[in-house]
């Protein structure tokens, strides 16, 4: 997205949430065994207790956010069952302009997971944009503490990190007033959306909210479920 990983975050995911490095390979954590059609999987950018977040490329050469989540990680099959059925609610609602974008989702029997293909993060590493061609609708000037990140010319999936609000403000600290007005807006506007179609989002934090061409969207939508369904207990603990 983008993004977020559902559940508790693990201590590599919330140093990747405060924007330290987090170059896994792919090899590393099992991507051979990862069968996601027309795209080529490069580095696990984040994980929690259920999912596991991929940098990906597409066969056209587009960078992707791929969400894996294993049958593994849940003790019976039901909770399992029901991540799987908040994504089918979710993906044909989720082209809202403060919705992260869902661009498939598929099934792996065999493999005991399902996963989703979204749309990427902005790149917060000074490095460049992976998908230069998507233009930039950032309607706000950079705060002076954005103009000082070093930039470089070739943009590099290995030092890519995501860009969320976490992020931000742990590298920015206090955020001026019109921006916070901004997000607030984009993501209240992103619940509304949400609650209009009978669902509700159940772990809404700074990194779960992401920047996509400036955007700031709500994602992590794995803990994106139905009104009635809402007594589960999932999201970050506290």
């Amino acid at each position: 997205m983008g993004t977020g990983a559902s559940g508790p975050l693990t201590p590599k995911s919330e140093s990747l949430a405060r924007g330290e490095d987090y170059s896994s390979t792919a090899s590393d954590h099992g991507a051979a065994e990862l069968v996601i059609p027309d795209y080529e999987m490069l580095r696990l950018i984040g994980r929690g207790a259920y999912g596991e977040v991929w940098l990906a490329r597409s066969t056209t050469g587009l960078y992707r956010a791929v969400k894996v989540v294993r049958r593994s990680a849940f003790d019976h099959d039901r909770p399992f069952e029901r991540e799987f059925n908040g994504i089918q609610k979710f993906e044909p609602i989720s082209h809202s302009e403060s919705q992260v974008h869902i661009l498939h989702v598929g099934r792996n029997a065999a493999g005991g997971y399902f996963y989703y293909v979204m749309e990427l993060a902005d790149d917060a590493s000074g490095c460049g944009r992976l998908n230069p061609e998507i233009p930039s609708h950032e309607d706000t000037k950079p705060a002076p503490q954005q103009q000082t990140r070093p930039t470089s010319a070739t943009p590099s999936p290995a030092a890519y990190i995501p860009k969320t609000l976490k992020h931000e403000l742990h590298t920015r600290g206090r955020l001026p007033f019109e921006e916070c007005v901004r997000i607030g807006l984009a993501l209240t506007n992103a619940l509304a959306h949400l609650h209009k179609s009978g669902l509700v989002h159940r772990d809404v934090k700074p990194s779960n909210i992401i920047f996509v061409n400036g955007i700031p969207k709500l994602a992590d939508i794995g803990l994106v479920t139905s009104v009635d369904a809402t007594r589960s207990f999932v999201g970050t603990e506290g």
